[in-house]
């Protein structure tokens, strides 16, 4: 047994009570409670970890009961494009599930993909008449940008989305690869989001600064989003980067996702440990080079998803850490080779991560193609002048605005996060932000409130309960978020996760078709049932059990699952220290 269980043992011990302070004539069990029980539904961990929003614990239950079309409902009010973030999210709502000390974290991820797929089959049904005569200007087609537009349409405005790419999507159309997300994927979830309240309208090939200009756009919508996003490969900034064979990363993987096939030679190295890096290095693993990723840090303060990282190396990718390039050469004008600087780790960084420190030796790696993936920066040039920056991009406040008025964004365009999930909850935040400040110019309500009173714990806003249409009844703070010691993990029994199903190694880099296969409906349900369902009452029946006086009851009707009678309950406690999931609480008697 895991010693953090039988610490928990040990620290809960015998709950404590209070003396008697009256007769046994009020109270029948013995007058002697202070406190009583009370049931209240908690915020589970993953939904406060979950960058888009989520109420990951909410569609869990309804999957447990079978309610499969209300879970794939409850998903999508939060979330446009589950079948997306199901197969590349790095779904921190996994790092927080409280389940990973008891026998490894619930597959959030899997079992999001398979609702998402169940989404995209039946596509919504565009609604009649929308309710807001305003009209909201969306500046990209990223998962921010059709977050955003997914909303606004859903909260009642007509949306009009500006791409400049022939095709919407973004980076997630450009710069990820389909052995990751399958086009048909990408392609079903926005025709769900065009078709979503008859709102939204995305125009691509439209460049917004010349086709429409600033000005034109501006004059003619009540309000803007600018979700543009980050496209620009960082330079490496050493001697050889213009050597024939070194190409930016992103530059490679667009050309790739169009469908080109080129010629990379035997040898590849790529240059950096985030996401970019890992997309580079597996495509180049299946246009048949050799490939070497150098990076450098270690392992440990790799940017990449960790599942990314251990696909690269299954089908074949060496790391190469603490190695920092500083030249690259090669006679004739291309490329031949890679010189590092073998690093050192430091102390930490403004990143948290331990900062590399040069060592003074060097070494080279043999290269036909260098490819750089070292970041990537949003193009601010085009925005107007008086609109605030810092280095890492828009400066927004917490629900998206920006220092001009109507004027928002979300995404990689901004100094936050960057990663898909982040960008979808970032876009959602700016509709629900524009919505507010329509409302707000037109004196309707809602305008007041603020993003904090919207939150899931410490993490995003929830758009459910903007709209006041959150469909889970919820009787304590929304940002009351369960722990681990809140919880009672005897009462579970070890169940093994379900793994995602792969292609072999073989068959992954023979071609660029989807290798992560994902679970099956029956599986997805069954990963649903080891849910904890952390904070939330599940009617298990264990408090009914364990209480010593029968003070405890089912309700046929009304809001509670339970009644407690409390002129028999004399505040022992025992109920909420035996709950599974922390859904009692122990609270000062108001007898």
């Amino acid at each position: 047994m895991p010693d953090i269980l039988m610490h928990k043992t040990a620290v809960r011990g015998v709950p404590q009570v209070s003396v008697s302070q009256t007769s046994t004539l009020v109270t029948r069990t013995g007058s002697w409670k202070s406190i009583r029980p009370e049931y209240h539904d908690r915020m589970a961990p993953c939904n406060q970890g979950c960058p888009v929003g989520i109420d990951i614990e909410g569609y869990m239950n309804l999957l447990r009961e079978g309610r499969v079309e209300e879970a794939r409902d409850l998903l999508l009010a939060e979330n446009p494009m589950p079948s997306v973030t199901g197969r590349v999210c790095h779904h921190p709502c996994e790092n927080a599930c409280n389940r990973r000390f008891l026998d490894g974290a619930v597959a959030i991820h899997a079992v999001e993909r398979v609702l998402g797929d169940l989404a995209d089959a039946s596509p919504a049904a565009a609604t009649g008449a929308l309710p807001r005569v305003e009209r909201v200007a969306v500046v990209g087609s990223g998962p921010a940008g059709l977050a955003c537009a997914y909303h606004l349409a859903r909260f009642g405005y007509r949306v009009t989305v500006f791409e400049a790419a022939l095709q919407a999507g973004g980076m997630l159309r450009l710069g990820i690869p389909e052995y990751r997300l399958p086009r048909p994927v990408l392609d079903r979830a926005i025709a769900r989001i065009v078709a979503q309240g008859q709102g939204v309208e995305i125009r691509c090939g439209a460049r917004v600064g010349s086709d429409p200009t600033w000005s034109e756009l501006t004059s003619t919508f009540n309000a803007v989003c600018v979700a543009t996003g980050a496209h620009v490969s960082r330079a490496l900034d050493v001697p050889g980067e213009a050597l024939r064979g070194v190409q930016r990363g992103l530059d490679f993987l667009r050309d790739v996702n169009a469908g080109a096939r080129p010629s990379l030679g035997r040898h590849v190295v790529v240059v950096g440990g985030g996401n970019t890096a890992m997309d580079c290095a597996r495509a180049a693993l299946r246009l048949g080079a050799a490939v070497t990723v150098a990076y450098r840090r270690t392992r440990d303060e790799m940017p990449a998803i960790a599942e990314e990282v251990e696909e690269a190396l299954r089908e074949g990718a060496t790391l190469s850490f603490l190695a920092n390039p500083v030249e690259i050469v090669g006679p004739a004008g291309s490329v031949s080779g890679v010189v590092c600087e073998r690093m050192a780790l430091g102390e930490p960084d403004a990143s948290g991560r331990r900062r590399p420190v040069p060592t003074g030796e060097r070494f080279t790696i043999a290269a036909d193609t260098v490819l750089t993936a070292i970041g990537e920066s949003a193009e601010l040039d085009g925005l107007p002048a008086d609109v605030t920056t810092s280095a890492s991009g828009m400066r927004v406040e917490a629900l998206g605005g920006t220092n001009r008025v109507a004027l928002f964004a979300g995404g990689d365009v901004t100094d936050l996060e960057r990663t898909v999930a982040d960008a979808l909850g970032a876009g959602k935040r700016a509709a629900i932000g524009i919505d507010r400040h329509l409302r707000a110019v037109a004196n309707n309500e809602n305008e007041a409130t603020s993003a904090d009173a919207l939150r899931f714990g410490g993490g995003n806003v929830s758009a459910a309960q903007w709209t006041g249409r959150d469909p889970i009844r919820r009787v304590a703070p929304v940002n009351e978020v369960v722990g681990l010691d809140d919880l009672n993990l005897h009462h579970f029994a070890r169940v093994p996760r379900q793994d995602d199903a792969h292609l072999s190694t073989g068959a992954a880099i023979a071609a660029f078709d989807e290798v992560n296969t994902g679970l099956t409906k029956d599986q997805a349900i069954a990963e649903a049932n080891r849910c904890f369902n952390c904070g939330v009452c599940t009617q298990c029946d264990v408090c009914l059990i364990y209480c010593p006086d029968a003070a405890i009851s089912h309700v046929a009707d009304g809001e509670a699952n339970y009644d407690v009678a409390l002129d028999y309950c004399k505040g022992c406690g025992i109920c909420v220290a035996e709950c599974p999931r922390g859904a009692l609480t122990m609270t000062r008697d108001r007898a």
